[in-house]
């Protein structure tokens, strides 16, 4: 019977240490991640998440070259978490498409026209 007891144990360490790194996932995807969403002339539709990374105490959205083909439009909309806007409503972001650049105030829904480009333009 001691083998059976020893058993459960390992069962039940293993689901406490599962459900700490499923926590740890979601925190890092509430407080880490937006959400960037595409007027397609109708409505807006979810492209997928990005990072938000804070460089030199500055919030910074890096799109990716795959969120810029995949849009309709140049009319982007990000949301980030209800916790972070709280956290940090009136200060501002970056968003990065490319080499273009574009500061936000963060809000519930931060709206912005940007056109993703590779190059610079001088």
């Amino acid at each position: 019977m001691p083998a059976i007891e020893t058993i459960w144990v390992q069962v039940i360490t293993m689901l406490c240490l599962l459900a700490g790194i499923l926590l740890c996932v979601r925190h890092f995807m509430r407080w880490h991640m937006v959400r960037i969403y595409n007027w397609d002339g109708k409505r807006y539709r979810f492209l997928g998440r990005e990072y938000l990374r804070k460089i030199n105490g500055t919030y910074v959205i890096n799109m990716r070259e795959r969120l810029g083909d995949m849009s309709y439009t140049t009319r982007y909309r990000v949301s980030a978490s209800p916790a972070f806007v709280k956290r940090h409503r009136y200060g501002s972001l970056l968003l990065r498409a490319g080499r273009s650049e574009a500061w936000l105030p963060i809000e519930e829904r931060m709206l912005q026209d940007i056109y993703y480009r590779n190059v610079r333009i001088q």
